[in-house]
């Protein structure tokens, strides 16, 4: 523990106010009195006895401990609840404000509030914490404003109680549903969906025929061993791959209502890496551009949080896209035919780049092309028209719109998969293309 400052309580400064206004009443009603300047001088010196007696015990560290209690995942810019355990080991009641040293990236509330402890006594306090960034923080200790004895000063000491914070991105619309509203009737380009024929499905099972299966269901020498109609049972293919290339260049610094959109296609795809692990499937991710990571194959819904771990502290860069470098990278790395979504925002003139390099990707795997639209030109087609000014930018807004459209068509016609939505609908199409992938047995 350690003592930060000191400083004179309002009750001091109130006690000494109003003493040098009763001294100067005297000065002017008695004048020279020596009886009452004896009188004056002897208050004086107990009251200052007294201050410096308390500041002399209050000096003194007081015998308590904090424990801080954290959430177990804590998500940004969402307020989670903080719980600290004091206790009091000392023989003497406390009067105390605390603080937290927190990293600038985070807020509190519920702290500016004074406490009580009774010796050998046990205070739990709670409040909220928001941070405002994703990222590996520490709150540094506790800081405590005590309250002397004698109500004179107040001393400021620091709890040596560090925490490590990992700050995840925010799952929250997912627990409330919201996210996977519609994602079976989403639309993908290039995506058709197929009935299975008993091609690119795992036998699973043996059972009793129920209504509803079809007759190519039925196992007929079951049947006639056992005098019941038998189906066989299929489930899904696994030990499927299931690739995302993460822009992290400076388009995807956008921002939004959600975040930006690099926080809207990160928290997307570490959901969609738990939907693909509880299906039995791979995933592995590539972060590209100036800031590259590499996380290989993952597999098992229990091992979500090593996708987590790896990049909830992962933030854009200043650096332009560079397609065909990020191609040639993930080619080096995997070349097994896997689904690869590669989630970026698009420029009018990436598309001369761009479809060399998803020809290139489609030589070895499926691709889907996943644009999560620029929200400052969704904002100019959606402004009022007022003026000139107003019309000239929304048709240009329109223009720029319809070139994408045209672009994202172009490379449809190439086989690849493209989705084109705004920041929020992101979840719920990751999950929609590679549930009708699965499905469909284009793997």
């Amino acid at each position: 523990m350690k003592r930060t400052g000191i400083k004179p309580t309002r009750e001091l400064i109130i006690v000494m106010a109003l003493l040098a206004s009763v001294v100067l009443a005297i000065k002017f009603i008695f004048g020279a009195n020596q009886q009452a300047d004896t009188l004056v001088s002897v208050f004086v010196i107990g009251l200052l006895c007294l201050v410096g007696f308390d500041a002399r015990s209050a000096v003194r560290p007081p015998k308590i401990s904090a424990e801080r209690v954290l959430p177990n995942v804590f998500s940004f810019n969402h307020w989670h609840q903080v719980e600290l355990v004091f206790i009091n080991q000392g023989r003497d009641k406390l009067q105390f404000q605390i603080g937290e040293c927190l990293p600038n990236e985070f807020d509190a509330q519920g702290l500016n509030q004074q406490f009580t402890i009774d010796s050998k006594q046990q205070l739990k306090i709670n409040y909220k914490l928001k941070a405002q960034k994703r990222g590996a923080y520490q709150v540094y200790g506790t800081e405590l404003a005590v309250v002397s004895t004698w109500l004179c000063w107040q001393v400021y000491w620091r709890l040596d109680n560090p925490s490590d914070i990992k700050v995840y991105p925010s799952f929250n619309r997912l627990a409330k549903g919201d996210s996977l509203k519609g994602t079976s009737n989403l639309a993908i380009n290039g995506l058709k969906l197929l009935k299975k024929r008993g091609e690119g499905i795992e036998f699973h099972q043996l059972r009793e025929f129920r209504q509803g299966d079809s007759i190519r269901q039925i196992d007929w020498q079951a049947t006639s061993k056992r005098q019941k109609l038998i189906s066989k049972e299929y489930q899904e293919e696994q030990n499927q791959h299931v690739i995302v290339m993460l822009d992290a260049g400076q388009r995807m610094k956008i921002d939004t209502s959600v975040g930006s959109h690099f926080d809207a296609a990160l928290s997307a795809l570490l959901m969609l890496s738990h939907t693909v692990l509880k299906q039995g499937d791979w995933f592995s991710v590539q972060s590209f551009n100036q800031t590259e990571r590499w996380l290989p194959a993952v597999k098992g819904a229990q091992n979500v949080s090593q996708i987590m771990n790896h990049f909830y502290d992962l933030y854009p860069d200043e650096s332009a896209t560079d397609y065909s470098k990020a191609v040639n990278l993930l080619l080096k790395k995997r070349s097994k035919r896997a689904l690869v979504l590669l989630v970026t925002t698009l420029s009018d003139y990436d598309i001369e780049e761009l479809l060399p390099a998803l020809k290139r990707l489609q030589q070895n795997h499926l691709v889907a092309l996943v644009n999560i639209e620029h929200q400052g030109l969704a904002d100019a087609i959606d402004q009022p028209i007022n003026n000139l000014a107003s019309a000239q930018q929304y048709v240009g807004s329109v223009e720029l719109k319809n070139h994408f459209q045209k672009n994202l068509k172009r490379i449809a016609k190439q086989g690849v998969l493209t989705i084109d939505c705004k920041p929020e609908q992101l979840l719920p199409y990751l999950i929609n293309t590679y549930l009708n992938v699965k499905h469909s047995g284009m793997l």
